[in-house]
C-alpha cells in the first residue's frame, strides 16, 4: 500500500496520510513535486504557508497601500513554492512579478501555480544558479520593491555581499528592499537550522563538531554542512546593505510597520516569550535614544530599506 493518497475533491484535493488528511487548492502534480523535494512529513506545511507568509507581507502591503503606491514591479528573490508568489499577485499596488529560485523543483511548482491558479501578474518565474544570480538577466533600476522572504541566511557567506549589491543595483531610485523573516546572527539562540545557541557565531570547523556532539546532524558529513545554501550562520543587518556600491539608504522598517509591535505580533511561537518582550521593551526605548535599528537584536529582521541616493555611474 502507498505511503499516502491523493484525493480529487472538485475544486479541492485531499492528501490523505495514514488517519490525517489534508484539504489544499494545489492540484495533484504540484502535490507530488512538493512530496518529491520537501518529503512527505514536510509537504502539508507548504499548504498553509501562504499564511504564514501573509504574516510577514501584510504590514508591507499596508505601507504601499497608505503611500498610494501603484503599478508596482516586484522581484520575489527567492520564490521557493510560491506562497508568497501568490499573496503578491493578490495585492492591489504591485502590477507586475519577477520571481526565481535556484531549486528546479519549486521553480517547476511556482510556474504551475501561476498556470494552474491564474496568477495573471507574474511576468517570469526562472531558475538560476546561484552563479547566474551575481548577474541578474533585469535592467539595473528596473524593480520598484525587491523581497527577500528568508533568502540572506542561505547566500554563501564568503560573498554574500555581492548577491546583495546586485539586488540594489536592480531597484530603482526610491524604491524598497525588504529583508523579511530573516534569522540574526546577533541573536544568542539559532533556532532557524541547527537549533543550538551561539553556533552561527563558530567558525564552521567548530559550529560542526558542536552540532555533531548534541546530535544535530545525524548522517550529514562536513561538506553538507558547508555547502551552498545552509543557513546555520543566519545573517546580519550589516549583511543587508550595499558594500561595494556607492549609494545611500535609508531604514524605513518602523514607518512600513516592522516595529516592536509587529515583533509581538509575530513572536507567539518564540520560546521565553514572557523574558524576551520586556527585554525587547528595553531595547526599543534604547534604540531611540541611540538611534540603532531594533533589527540589530531581534530573533529575526524584518527590515525595509529605501534606495536613496546612487553615487555610482549608470
Amino acid at each position: 500500500m502507498s505511503e499516502y493518497q491523493i484525493q480529487d475533491n472538485g475544486d479541492k484535493r485531499a492528501l490523505i496520510v495514514g488517519n490525517k488528511t489534508y484539504e489544499t487548492v494545489y492540484s495533484k502534480k504540484i502535490i507530488e513535486l512538493i512530496i518529491k523535494r520537501k518529503g512527505l512529513k514536510k509537504t502539508p506545511e507548504y499548504f498553509r504557508h501562504k499564511d504564514k507568509r501573509s504574516y510577514y507581507l501584510s504590514p508591507l502591503f499596508d505601507y504601499l497601500k497608505s503611500a498610494g503606491l501603484k503599478n508596482l514591479k516586484v522581484l520575489e528573490v527567492g520564490c521557493s513554492a510560491g506562497q508568497a508568489t501568490e499573496l503578491l499577485n493578490e495585492e492591489f499596488s504591485i502590477a507586475e512579478i519577477y520571481s526565481y529560485d535556484v531549486d528546479k523543483i519549486l521553480v517547476e511548482v511556482v510556474k504551475l501555480k501561476a498556470e494552474e491558479l491564474g496568477l495573471k501578474k507574474v511576468k517570469s518565474v526562472d531558475c538560476f544558479s546561484s552563479r547566474e544570480t551575481l548577474n541578474l538577466p533585469y535592467q539595473n533600476n528596473f524593480f520598484d520593491v525587491i523581497i527577500l522572504s528568508g533568502v540572506v541566511e542561505h547566500l554563501p557567506l564568503e560573498n554574500r555581499h555581492m548577491f546583495v549589491d546586485e539586488y540594489y543595483r536592480k531597484l530603482k531610485l526610491g524604491g524598497l528592499i525588504c529583508f523579511l523573516d530573516t534569522p540574526n546572527r546577533n541573536f544568542p539562540f539559532e533556532a532557524h537550522s541547527i537549533g543550538l545557541p551561539f553556533i552561527s557565531k563558530l567558525s564552521p570547523q567548530t559550529a560542526f563538531i558542536y552540532a555533531k556532539m548534541f546530535g544535530k546532524l545525524k548522517g550529514s558529513d562536513f561538506a553538507d554542512f558547508v555547502r551552498a545554501g545552509t543557513a546555520w550562520r543566519n545573517a546580519t543587518y550589516y549583511e543587508c546593505l550595499p558594500k561595494a556600491l556607492a549609494m545611500e539608504v535609508e531604514d524605513i522598517s518602523e514607518d512600513a510597520g516592522y516595529g516592536y509591535k509587529f515583533f509581538k505580533k509575530t513572536g507567539k511561537g518564540i520560546k521565553f516569550k514572557f523574558f524576551l518582550l520586556p527585554a525587547f521593551a528595553v531595547i526599543k526605548l534604547l534604540s531611540v535614544w541611540f538611534e540603532f535599528p531594533m533589527s540589530f537584536f531581534l530573533p529575526n529582521m524584518n527590515v525595509v530599506l529605501r534606495k536613496e541616493i546612487n553615487y555610482e555611474k549608470e
